[in-house]
């Protein structure tokens, strides 16, 4: 079962490259049928939840973020005081650094009147990604404080909070690269520019694939059971 469905979300995600839309349902979906057949498992409903609540995020995020000096200082405050909170992570030690060194070039690039890359969308992804880790994280604590229900640490955790630092990585790689094509004027560095969104589809498609995997898993002996 595992295996059929592993190459049929494979086989969806490379069909679906080129059409960002089309993946976006496609994912929707998936997590939404998974969720359907795991609805009494809290602790799958639960980081189902993170994962759709990041996606929500990063459209939000996408329509009403832009490139004026408000938002930007806006921006690049909270990527401060967010790396300063989950400090414990070590995905916030990245944020922090790389913040602090877009603040200082983006101030660099205002007063030589440089018109400066549209870094700012990557910065906010970072931060989303970081803030969607620590959920992950702290997955746990929060069904059972906030709505007093039992709750575990499951497999599925640990493999998703994994992939989101790898999407952060990613995410810091793009900015880096972004900061070395400007400052030193190659037009030629655009390696992870043109790779970033393939890499993070198939990180997506890891996510639900690892997702419906583990929900399998732990939906079986029920079932086997029944």
């Amino acid at each position: 079962m595992t295996a059929l469905f592993g190459g049929l979300f494979i086989a969806a995600g490379i069909l679906t490259f080129q059409n960002p839309a089309a993946f976006d349902i496609l994912f929707i979906a998936i997590l939404i049928f998974t969720a359907s057949i795991c609805k009494n498992d809290t602790d799958v409903l639960g980081v189902i939840t993170i994962i759709l609540l990041l996606r929500a995020l990063d459209e939000t995020v996408w329509f009403f973020i832009n490139g004026n000096v408000e938002t930007k200082f806006l921006l690049y405050s909270f990527g401060l005081g967010i790396s300063y909170y989950l400090r414990h992570d070590w995905a916030a030690k990245l944020l922090l650094v790389v913040t602090l060194i877009i603040s200082a070039i983006e101030i660099y690039w205002f007063i030589t009147e440089y018109p400066p890359p549209e870094i700012y969308w990557n910065v906010a992804l970072i931060i989303v990604t970081l803030i969607a880790r620590n959920l992950i994280f702290s997955r746990v604590s929060i069904t059972e404080s906030w709505f007093n229900l039992s709750s575990k640490s499951i497999n599925l955790d640990w493999t998703i909070f994994r992939l989101y630092g790898l999407s952060l990585i990613v995410q810091v790689l793009v900015v880096l690269e972004y900061l070395i094509r400007h400052l030193t004027n190659s037009p030629q560095v655009v390696f992870f520019y043109y790779a970033n969104p393939y890499i993070m589809q198939v990180i997506s498609m890891l996510a639900i694939w690892v997702t419906f995997q583990e929900s399998y898993k732990l939906l079986l002996p029920r079932l086997l059971k029944a």
